[in-house]
């Protein structure tokens, strides 16, 4: 097997603001710092990744768009014209220091793993996943759409049939609506029903747009009765020369945020039955409200890619400057000792509702 690669940044070490907002919540550090942590963890498979120039943003954004956001990061501030018209500045994307710096170092760091995969391979980045962003609007808690600019990356370096597989809790609008009419990308979403961004409702298997709206409570019975009825044969039949995964962790019954029900082992069972249907896997991050949820399922994700056993892992090894920062988001008090003992939660299994069945049947390719 060829030594996955783990791709990261110091700036999401360095950056932030102290606020109830989203996007000031540490997700990215205390991942790295868990995953370096593995008593096996091989250091030579960490890459640095750094920001890109403007201009490579190009290749998908409005470059008004993209001159809009490096204002007003640059300035602090965004008129009520610009946020009207890009999304700039809203409740959903703040402007603050670094915060455009950011979302470009994920661009850059979607160009390395393009890079990286040109010869086949395995990728693991936990930061980026802004699935939601398109070319001239800011939504989501995203900037810059790191995923789709890696996908025309992966395509400038030959890779052609890519498949998008979306576990966020959300639907991921913006890869859809970039991809929707080419040919050669599948793009797959699994997420809640009835909620932000209110799209995904509608699949097209003939331009390869499959959405799985499931219902509050989707648990682990479910989400494995679709992985094996729908999703890998979708995906065996399109066979791809490359599978993106976007790994928000929203969807586990631990993030308050939605109402799913995903333990991190079903997480764990996707990614394993996924990564050997191509040769070039890239798992990114996503969304993601619970501290102690999104570092267990990333990290966990990290041991599978190596072929090891998240469960098998010992106690977490987190500092405990980050055991105490992390303590500050406002989603969780005090937690469960099982989140400090361990990667792996208890399986959430359950009945596999009609819903579901009905779901898997429409898009089962014939």
């Amino acid at each position: 097997m060829t030594k996955p690669i783990l791709l990261g940044s110091e700036i999401y070490a360095r950056t932030g603001r102290t606020s109830k907002h989203p996007l000031a919540w540490p997700k990215t550090a205390p991942t790295l710092e868990v995953i370096r942590n593995f008593a096996w963890f091989d250091p030579d498979s960490y890459v640095e990744a750094s920001k890109i120039f403007p201009r490579r943003l190009r290749a998908f954004h409005d470059p008004g768009y993209v001159d809009a956001a490096y204002d007003a990061e640059a300035r602090q501030r965004v008129s009520p014209e610009i946020r009207a018209k890009y999304g700039l500045g809203g409740g959903d994307n703040p402007i603050f220091p670094s915060v455009i710096e950011r979302a470009a170092t994920a661009c850059g760091v979607a160009l390395k793993a393009a890079e990286l995969l040109a010869g086949g391979g395995v990728v693991h980045s936990p930061l980026g996943g802004a699935h939601h962003v398109h070319p001239a609007r800011a939504a989501g808690f995203g900037y810059f759409n790191d995923l789709v600019l890696g996908i025309l990356a992966m395509q400038d370096t030959g890779v052609k049939r890519i498949a998008y597989i979306d576990l966020d809790a959300h639907h991921g609008d913006g890869v859809e609506a970039a991809f929707a009419y080419d040919p050669n990308v599948l793009t797959l979403s699994i997420h809640e029903e009835n909620c932000w961004p209110y799209s995904g409702t509608e699949s097209d298997p003939s331009y390869g747009v499959y959405n799985f709206c499931v219902l509050a409570g989707f648990n682990d019975s479910e989400m494995s009765y679709l992985l094996d009825t729908a999703v890998c044969p979708i995906v065996d039949n399109f066979a791809p020369e490359a599978i993106v995964i976007q790994a928000g962790s929203d969807s586990l019954e631990d993030d308050l945020m939605m109402k799913l029900s995903l333990s991190n082992r079903a997480y764990f069972n996707a990614i394993e039955q996924l990564r050997h249907m191509a040769p070039r896997i890239w798992v990114t991050g996503g969304g993601g409200y619970n501290p102690w949820a999104v570092v267990r399922c990333w990290a966990g994700i990290w041991c599978v890619l190596n072929d090891r056993d998240p469960s098998a892992e010992p106690r977490c090894a987190i500092e405990q400057d980050i055991i105490e920062n992390m303590r500050q988001w406002p989603t969780v008090s005090a937690p469960p000792d099982n989140w400090l003992s361990t990667l792996v939660d208890q399986e959430r299994p359950g009945e596999v509702r009609e819903s579901v069945k009905l779901t898997a049947k429409k898009l089962i390719p014939s």
